[in-house]
């Protein structure tokens, strides 16, 4: 019975153009969600590391949202 290596992701790394874009992605979806500079930054450098960007208070602090990569 073969075991996978458990420091190996089932996804490959995706490479740094991808994770610009990723952030860049998230952080204007932030922004538009009027979401502070400073918390669409850190949703967006979460985003773009983990693929989720966990709950962060948005539309002027009358919402919780959150922004993750569907695996399709």
């Amino acid at each position: 019975m073969a075991t996978e290596d458990p420091r190996r992701s089932a996804r490959p790394r995706a490479g740094l153009r991808q994770r610009v874009r990723d952030f860049s992605k998230a952080y204007r979806k932030a922004r538009e969600w009027r979401c502070t500079p400073v918390q669409a930054a850190i949703a967006a450098v979460r985003y773009a590391l983990t693929g989720d960007s966990g709950r962060f208070v948005s539309h002027d602090g009358a919402r919780l949202s959150r922004i993750y990569r569907s695996d399709r």
